[in-house]
């Protein structure tokens, strides 16, 4: 199978593509181009604060089942709060 992502290396040696950390397995053939581009490193900083962001919101899939009527209960919510 063959993938490809585009990204970075991070001190450490860490792949970062898409603000995610991608693992290489051992004992696979890699390309690598390195090319003239400077990375800017405010990205870098929000590195941690998507994968936050990303925690929370995994943490929340899932909690409305899916046979629940949202249009329902916003109409519901604004009724009750006099704007409708």
């Amino acid at each position: 199978m063959l993938q490809a992502y585009q990204g970075y290396f991070q001190e450490g040696v860490r792949f970062i593509a898409d603000n995610v950390i991608v693992r290489i397995p051992p004992n696979k053939r890699i390309i690598i181009n390195v090319l003239d581009e400077i990375v800017d490193m405010e990205a870098e900083s929000n590195e941690q604060e998507i994968s936050e962001r990303l925690k929370m919101l995994e943490s929340i899939t899932g909690i409305i089942p899916p046979d629940v009527d949202e249009k329902a209960i916003r109409a519901e919510r604004i009724a009750k709060r006099g704007l409708l």
